[in-house]
């Protein structure tokens, strides 16, 4: 069996599920055959979805619920911004949020989120700030052995609540109540659809980036000024004028709420990265911001703009190996 993704953009992108999705088929079971999604869209703009899927059956059982999961950014806040509907042969109607403890069949204790992600990551993108939000249908189908359910579940959901850009790989995965994520002698009685990176613009915030490998990160991908962060620089995604530096060091400047400028640019132990591994040429420094930038209790830092450098100061690294700084907004959501 074969299946397409179509997104829609200037032009209609159609990708065979074979080469270029991470999507699971079956002969009998849930199979996702494709997805109908916008190549970019508007942060703050609502977006239409459709997934469409095929339930053939081997066997009479059930009836089951069906199970939606949706994977995106948890900036988004999906569960409070997404409306998912679903039509077919057999009926249509609502999909509602699964409570969060409810566990999922053959999920070993697990919730229906947290199986989801145990099962499927987080869908090939580079950073774990990314959610699964499960629906469930309101009415259960049947399944009578010969009969294919088809049918359609539309998303409509707010993009980049907080109101940030993207890059980042959406996903979608359907089953049902009564088998889970779970394969046996009759199929696989589930599908994961992962699209190629979507981009949202438009938006105030910074650029987040889910899908290319990023020369620094920051750990938590969100925070605040009060608390502690790691700062990685890996200098082995791309030749950058740091290639034969033996340390590196962190050049800062804290920008907080009362209008204040703050520089750390010293070749220290304070600034000093440090390879987690030996040779890696993967360096970092973790510290507490307000210490850091020695701020005061009124003073609340806002973002960071930085740069690595070398232990002369004179070689340096900024975005995109530019000269432009690296820039991190501490925002808690």
């Amino acid at each position: 069996m074969r299946s397409y993704l179509h997104i829609k953009g200037k032009g209609l992108w159609k990708f065979c599920a074979l080469t270029a999705l991470a999507i699971v088929l079956a002969c009998c079971g849930e199979v996702i055959t494709s997805v109908d999604q916008p190549a970019t869209a508007t942060a703050g703009s609502t977006m239409t979805v459709t997934v469409h899927l095929s339930i053939p059956t081997a066997a009479d059982g059930g009836p089951d619920y069906l199970v939606f999961g949706f994977l995106v950014p948890k900036g988004w806040k999906a569960a409070q911004n997404t409306v998912v509907t679903y039509s077919g042969a057999q009926g249509s109607g609502n999909m509602t949020l699964i409570p969060e403890g409810t566990l999922g069949k053959n999920g070993n204790g697990l919730t229906w989120t947290a199986y989801m992600k145990k099962t499927f990551q987080i869908g090939g993108n580079l950073i774990d700030d990314m959610e699964w939000v499960a629906y469930q249908s309101d009415k259960a189908y049947s399944h009578t052995g010969g009969l294919e359910f088809k049918g359609d579940i539309t998303i409509k959901t707010k993009v980049a609540a907080d109101n940030n850009n993207y890059l980042v790989k959406l996903g979608y995965t359907i089953t049902d109540t009564g088998h889970g994520f779970t394969s046996d002698q009759f199929g696989t009685y589930y599908s994961e659809v992962v699209t190629p990176c979507f981009e949202v613009t438009g938006g105030t915030g910074d650029l987040i980036d889910f899908c290319n490998p990023q020369l620094t990160t920051v750990n938590p991908p969100k925070s605040l000024d009060n608390d502690i962060i790691t700062l990685t620089f890996d200098g082995t995604v791309v030749n950058t004028p740091l290639n034969n530096a033996t340390e590196t060091y962190l050049c800062a400047t804290a920008y907080t709420s009362d209008g204040k400028t703050i520089s750390v640019c010293e070749q220290t132990d304070k600034t000093k990265m440090i390879q987690a591994v030996p040779n890696s040429k993967k360096y970092q420094l973790t510290f507490w911001p307000k210490s850091f930038f020695n701020t005061t209790a009124a003073q609340t830092i806002t973002k960071i703009e930085y740069f690595i450098t070398d232990k002369t100061g004179t070689a340096k690294v900024g975005y995109g190996n530019t000269l432009a700084p690296f820039v991190y907004t501490f925002k808690c959501s």
